[in-house]
């Protein structure tokens, strides 16, 4: 496993967490404001 490889998998991982935290965060807002209604 060279070091070019290495970065794809990080970049790979960072991506994936941040996309699978803006949904969570989403869905808790949307979560929230029909908890207000």
């Amino acid at each position: 496993m060279d070091k070019y490889s290495g970065y794809v998998l990080i970049t790979y991982v960072v991506t994936f967490v941040i996309l699978i935290g803006y949904l969570g965060w989403v869905w808790w807002r949307l979560r929230q404001e029909e908890r207000e209604l």
